[in-house]
């Protein structure tokens, strides 16, 4: 019965984008509310078939497609608890968002065309996460990838913002070409299936291919949630409105690849989930040492994006899809919550540089609270969302001890970058009094820059509040003291019965470690390491600072490459093959002048001679028709005589 509400679930946001990219303007701030009011319409919807999914029911719902006599194809939409999930995710976060950008973007001349760009790019997510079939997934994939384009490139006046969408554009059909070639693969091998029949699939195929397959999958979502070494569009995606970057890094785009990978994980063998592990945990780690060293604080929560990918695809490459999504859900809140607050304090104080924030925390109290809450939850504080979850995932790499470590190391440097972050911005002097200290003025007081910040309008500070309830409390989803329903939902074993006393010793270590270095490193500035290897660690710094300079290296053994290639061809082009079209140009010029210059002298002289000797002859008969009858008697006479003379002889 609740089979064709599936439809309305992303139908209602492309029916907004629909009317708002058509009358938007007409509609003027009207059009920001309905863009809420759908997306908020899709979360009741999704609330509303909870009690099917907790309960371990599925819903699908099929429509012939091509052939309405032999419907061969269908097209359709199936619910079971791991897309219920995600959609409980793209919509309560995309309608938090949307309230939140209302007073972000308000003086912004494209208002309603962001809402429109909105919600086609919540119900592009939607329909990517219920589609039923590989085809379907990837019509919605690949427009996932355009409004992302659309969204991070909005302020395209600015080249950073117009360069930093093309990047995203092409960085992430890499991976989608990837995700395309293993459709096919699958496809010849076995033919596409719906995804709950992929483990019977997977039976068929030999090992070698399913890897192939799987590992090309594994492409496609590397892209998406921007996986080394195919993460580099991320942090220049931070160009676009910070609404689109908190929709981007905690509700859409990113969680795309993870869903795909969880979704089918079946098709995986150890081989694929060893690759995925080890490109996870690389990126976890790499991200997070780049992230301390940043100085843009949404740049700071970019890496912070890319590390907890890679923590969620850790997890997956362990097999513990349930950590992952567990991870994946309880991210979505304080994630978001961390992007509205950085995104509150830039627009009170149109700063995004740390060396240019601080000393906000009396300025701006709810934006302070609310940033503090997802810090600490980020950073793993023992009872609140990200510690429950977090908790999951160690658990499931206690059978691999170098996995398990590794992950507390980057534990640590999760709490130390964000708690510098949540530091720099809202404790310490401001920028003009630290200036004015350090000069030596005894009258330089913390508040100086409070005088040119205030607190974000209401409209903005709802949303920070209801995602700061969930940065706190949404992890009790897995937690043992409620039974660890989300573990049920997602048709997963119990993790633990209860806190396992082992990793609430290592998470709060982890937490009080980087805690204590944000501190003293990140924000009182002292040197912890000895005279001896300070050179060392400078060096690293410098490597982390410049992100490894995977950019740069893109740019000498890619685009440069291809640049003087294309040159190269350009060259080529204008010179031979613009020289041959051109050459030729030129005979045939020279060869139709040579023929004109011919018809002129001799085809026409020769045309025009006959005419006027036809002329001619023509005058002269026409002297002898004279039509008087004497005239003709004495030709006649005049003939006979001459006749008579010629006859004579």
């Amino acid at each position: 019965m609740h089979a064709p509400l599936l439809a309305w679930i992303p139908g209602l946001p492309l029916a907004a984008f629909a009317v708002l990219i058509l009358a938007g303007r007409r509609l003027g701030r009207a059009s920001a509310w309905l863009a809420v009011a759908t997306l908020g319409a899709s979360c009741g919807i999704t609330l509303g078939l909870a009690g099917t999914a907790f309960g371990g029911h599925g819903l699908s719902v099929r429509w012939a497609w091509l052939s309405a006599d032999e419907p061969r194809w269908t097209v359709g939409l199936m619910m079971d608890g791991l897309s219920w999930l995600m959609l409980f995710i793209v919509t309560a976060i995309g309608t938090l968002i949307a309230v939140y950008s209302i007073g972000y973007l308000h003086r912004d001349p494209r208002f309603s065309r962001f809402f429109a760009y909105l919600s086609l790019f919540c119900a592009s997510m939607l329909g990517l996460v219920l589609a039923d079939h590989f085809l379907l997934l990837y019509v919605c994939w690949e427009l996932v990838g355009l409004c992302s384009y659309l969204l991070i490139s909005f302020w395209f006046e600015k080249p950073e913002a117009a360069a930093a969408g093309r990047k995203a554009f092409i960085t992430t059909r890499i991976g989608d070409t990837g995700l395309l070639a293993a459709i096919l693969l699958l496809a010849a091998g076995g033919g596409l299936v719906p995804f709950q029949q992929l483990g019977r699939a997977a039976e068929l195929l030999e090992p070698e291919r399913l890897t192939l397959i799987s590992a090309l999958i594994f492409l496609g979502a590397a892209g998406k949630s921007a996986q080394i070494p195919l993460h580099v569009w991320l942090p220049d995606a931070m160009e676009g409105p910070t609404p689109v970057s908190a929709l981007i890094h905690a509700a859409t785009m990113v969680a795309a690849g993870v869903y795909l990978v969880a979704r089918t994980l079946a098709l995986f063998t150890p081989d694929s989930l060893q690759l995925v592990l080890v490109i996870g945990l690389a990126t976890h780690l790499s991200a997070a040492t780049v992230a301390l060293t940043q100085t843009d604080i949404k740049r700071v929560l970019a890496y912070s994006t890319i590390s907890q990918l890679g923590l969620m695809m850790t997890a997956l490459g362990l097999g513990a899809m349930a950590a992952a999504m567990f991870h994946l859900f309880t991210h979505a809140f304080f994630k978001a919550l961390l992007f509205l607050g950085a995104g509150s304090v830039i627009h009170a104080t149109e700063e995004q540089e740390l060396s240019r924030l601080g000393g906000l925390a009396r300025a701006m109290p709810w934006t302070r609270w609310a940033f503090l809450i997802a810090a600490l939850s980020m950073g793993g504080l023992p009872l609140l969302s990200g510690f429950w979850s977090k908790e999951a995932i160690l658990l499931s790499a206690h059978e691999a001890p170098w996995v398990l470590w590794s992950l507390a190391g980057g534990a640590v440097m999760t709490a130390a970058y964000v708690f510098r972050l949540y530091l720099r911005c809202f404790h310490g002097l401001a920028p003009e009094a630290a200036g004015h200290a350090g000069g030596g003025r005894a009258h330089a007081r913390p508040g100086d820059h409070e005088r040119r910040a205030g607190e974000s309008p209401a409209i903005m500070v709802t949303p920070m509040v209801v995602l700061a309830a969930g940065a706190a409390v949404a992890g009790l989803a897995g937690s043992p003291w409620t039974g660890q329903p989300i573990f049920q939902l997602l048709g997963a074993a119990h993790a633990h019965e209860g806190i396992d006393l082992s990793v609430l010793i290592l998470s709060s270590a982890a937490m009080g470690l980087g805690g204590w270095l944000a501190w003293r490193v990140g924000f009182r500035r002292r040197t912890l390491l000895p005279a001896a290897v300070r050179p060392l660690g400078s060096r690293l710094y410098r490597w982390a600072l410049h992100k490894y300079y995977v950019d740069e290296a893109y740019d000498r053994a890619i685009i440069r490459p291809f640049h003087r290639l294309a040159q190269g061809l350009s060259g080529f082009d204008r010179r031979v093959i613009d020289g041959a079209v051109d050459g030729a140009g030129r005979v045939g010029w020279s060869l139709s002048q040579w023929k004109e210059r011919f018809d002129r002298a001799v085809v026409d002289r020769i045309v025009n001679g006959l005419a006027q000797a036809v002329r001619g002859l023509g005058a002269a008969l026409r002297l002898l028709q004279t039509g008087i009858i004497q005239h003709y008697l004495l030709a006649i006479a005049a003939s006979v005589v001459v006749l008579a003379v010629i006859l004579r002889r």
